[in-house]
């Protein structure tokens, strides 16, 4: 589909970006919903960038199309043309200063070699850049009705059942009023985004997955030695024990016991959701059933962990579920929306860099 554009609209887009002059960026995204609401049928993402030597802010109004993208921007006389904000002074390269030794932003992401290591922290930068760009091209403006409930939900979530612990909150994380209120309109508009993503899908979805949503009641053991703790696995496996050991051997509740008293593990019975069994033990966890051990598998802190299923759950589509299927569905709608993303990295080797997409693509 093409950008179609009204006769009227440059000339009322230039004439509304004239009106930002001296205007904050919290107050201009207010002020674009009445551009909106002129041209409802085209789709506006604004943007804007604050100049560090004068505090000056500059916007541009984007249109995109599946064929490209407009940008319109106007610059008072007084102020950097547009071209130049590419510049950087010195100063806006700093992360941080301990005893004179200055930290730049270069050197604290060369820091970072966890991001090629492990995609985790790298598909949580490129969803908030695609969820950023999801919204930029909505319509989110909350009402002060909408705005206060979005603030109390905000509150409870976070347990500031007062004045004063919201206040200290807020102090310890560097935030005013104005700052608060933005980080809760953004909250909330994910949360919306959320829905218009999962709205009429959720049934549909369980009835195709809910064996992935099975609770499974399982004894979990943590081991430091990785001999033991495949030891101790084998000894769980039907089979892997001579037939007058079998029931001492398999008795996971008595194993566990022998082994706390020893000092060699530490022990939990626990219910887990199948996924998040499946994102340690791979493949095996997919359909374990009552009396299946899993393990050992290697944890992020170091240890080994050993599972023995105790029992199965099927899952049931309550309120809990509900919840974890919704996320699964915005999950799998980031995923689709990241192997279609242009992505530029602006540090590390080509080599890397191109490994890396490719993993969150994937």
């Amino acid at each position: 589909m093409s950008l179609v554009v009204p006769p009227d609209l440059l000339g009322a887009a230039l004439e509304w970006l004239r009106g930002l002059d001296g205007v904050r960026p919290e107050r201009a995204g207010e002020l674009l919903s009445d551009l909106r609401g002129r041209y409802p049928e085209v789709r506006m993402r604004l943007l804007w960038q604050r100049e560090a030597a004068t505090g000056e802010y500059h916007y541009d109004l984007l249109f995109p199309s599946p064929e490209g993208s407009v940008s319109l921007a106007f610059a008072p006389d007084r102020v950097i043309p547009w071209p130049l904000r590419g510049g950087q002074r010195s100063g806006e390269q700093l992360v941080l200063r301990v005893n004179g030794v200055d930290m730049t932003m270069e050197r604290a992401v060369s820091v970072l070699d966890v991001l090629w290591e492990d995609t985790g922290l790298a598909r949580r930068l490129m969803n908030a850049a695609l969820v950023e760009e999801a919204l930029a091209t909505r319509h989110t403006d909350l009402s002060a009705d909408r705005l206060q409930k979005a603030m109390d939900a905000f509150r409870r979530a976070r347990g500031l059942m007062t004045p004063q612990a919201t206040l200290r909150w807020m102090a310890e994380r560097g935030l005013n009023h104005a700052r608060l209120e933005e980080v809760v309109a953004s909250e909330a508009a994910v949360a919306e985004l959320r829905r218009e993503v999962v709205d009429g899908r959720v049934e549909d979805f369980f009835a195709a997955h809910g064996e992935e949503f099975d609770r499974l009641r399982v004894v979990r053991l943590r081991y430091a030695d990785p001999d033991r703790a495949a030891a101790v696995a084998a000894r769980l496996r039907v089979g892997a024990v001579p037939p007058d050991e079998m029931e001492k051997d398999t008795d996971p509740v008595a194993l566990a016991a022998e082994e706390m008293l020893a000092g060699v593990a530490t022990c939990r019975m626990e219910a887990n959701g199948r996924g998040d069994l499946v994102a340690l033990f791979g493949a095996p966890a997919v359909d374990a059933r009552a009396g299946q051990v899993l393990g050992p598998a290697g944890l992020p802190d170091g240890g080994f962990c050993v599972v023995r299923v105790l029992a199965v759950e099927p899952a049931v589509l309550d309120e809990v579920t509900r919840r974890l299927v919704e996320g699964r569905i915005f999950d799998d709608w980031l995923a689709e929306q990241r192997r279609h993303a242009h992505v530029e990295w602006f540090w590390g080797s080509r080599a890397r860099t191109d490994e890396l997409t490719t993993d969150l693509r994937a």
